[in-house]
């Protein structure tokens, strides 16, 4: 297994001084939720330890009691088990109730995506995208910078391979097409800036 991929330190700088969009601060969560040396790489920063916000996901979106808060996610991971299992919970609450999350099928039965958050100054959108076992996410040209954290499984694209927990970005004019091993599934948790992609046909 290939060591984890993180972000660069200048993301988890402007993340711990509040100084990045929602989409992009749910993400870094997500990968700290995962990765151990990445947290301690914050604790151990004197600096930005101090500027920490009070909640460092939630400080702009209102929160229920903590009480209510785990409820609401016991009941969700009933209802959606698949789904929310795989999104840690510091992410889930700040994410709109699973029962509004629109899922497209973007390849029928295979990939499907669904739009959690869509930060109104930045224009970002992090998405949530399930990959089934053997599958493919068309290829495409990212237009606006990607990132992505993964968040189960794996997948592999132009001879990289991504685990679980890793950091993978997509510079724009590059080109991606993950696909997924015949027995493995994985879930990616993705912010992409506009413009976003574009589908590239075979040709292309």
């Amino acid at each position: 297994m290939t060591a984890m991929r993180h972000p660069r330190h200048d993301i988890l700088s402007a993340y711990a001084e509040g100084a990045v969009d929602v989409p992009r601060r749910l993400l870094v969560e997500a990968h700290l939720a995962m990765c151990a040396e990445c947290s301690a790489r914050l604790a151990e920063d004197g600096d930005v330890v101090d500027s920490l916000p009070d909640a460092a996901v939630r400080d702009e979106l209102d929160r229920p009691p903590f009480l209510a808060v785990w409820t609401a996610i016991e009941e969700a991971m009933r209802q959606t088990k698949t789904e929310t299992a795989v999104v840690p919970p510091a992410v889930l609450v700040a994410l709109p109730d699973p029962s509004e999350w629109q899922w497209h099928e973007i390849v029928p039965q295979r990939v499907r995506s669904a739009l959690l958050v869509q930060d109104d100054e930045s224009g970002s959108c992090l998405f949530l995208t399930h990959f089934r076992a053997a599958s493919s996410f068309p290829r495409h040209r990212h237009l606006g910078l990607e990132e992505n954290v993964l968040l189960a499984g794996g997948y592999d694209s132009h001879g990289l391979r991504a685990e679980a927990g890793d950091w993978i970005c997509g510079a724009p004019g590059s080109e991606d097409m993950p696909s997924t091993d015949p027995d493995e599934e994985c879930w990616c948790l993705s912010r992409v800036e506009t413009p976003g992609i574009e589908f590239l046909d075979a040709e292309s």
